[in-house]
């Protein structure tokens, strides 16, 4: 069994190193990737963020895509879906692509996701730009946050 606690430890650099020369906060990254995969159970073609199968190709995604079962609020409602996903030669790409991801998204700029001042701040600013259809997305990230001090992160990054 894979534990938080490992995941994050296995992850913790390659979460650094994408955040750097970046306003994303490495805690954020953190609590989206155990969120996004529940601490690597699935990562469907080494994806981490469960960033769907649509957009310009990128320097880390070739335009690979694998299919998979996900939930999605609709109106409120959860419901399932099969959708595409992007499909990454390795978790590294996936975690650069991420970062890449965002910041070429103005929606991401608009909501004030590179503004926000403390992680929480940026994890609501990702639901408010749609990062997420779960309207509880903003909470869960918070509480993975302070439920693993992925604080210190924050500070790794800044020291």
């Amino acid at each position: 069994m894979y534990l938080p606690q490992d995941f994050i430890r296995d992850h913790s650099e390659a979460v650094l190193e994408a955040s750097l020369n970046t306003p994303l906060l490495p805690s954020v990254i953190m609590a989206q990737m155990g969120l996004e995969t529940g601490w690597g159970k699935s990562k469907v073609g080494n994806n981490m963020f469960g960033i769907k199968a649509e957009g310009q190709k990128s320097p880390y995604w070739e335009g690979a895509v694998m299919n998979a079962d996900t939930t999605e609020f609709v109106a409120g409602q959860a419901r399932s879906y099969n959708l595409a996903f992007r499909a990454y030669r390795s978790i590294t790409d996936s975690i650069k692509d991420h970062s890449y991801f965002l910041l070429q998204n103005p929606r991401y700029r608009k909501a004030g996701v590179f503004a926000a001042k403390t992680a929480a701040e940026q994890a609501i600013a990702l639901q408010s730009a749609g990062y997420a259809t779960d309207p509880e997305y903003a909470d869960k990230l918070i509480q993975v946050m302070d439920r693993y001090d992925l604080y210190e992160l924050d500070k790794k990054k800044s020291g």
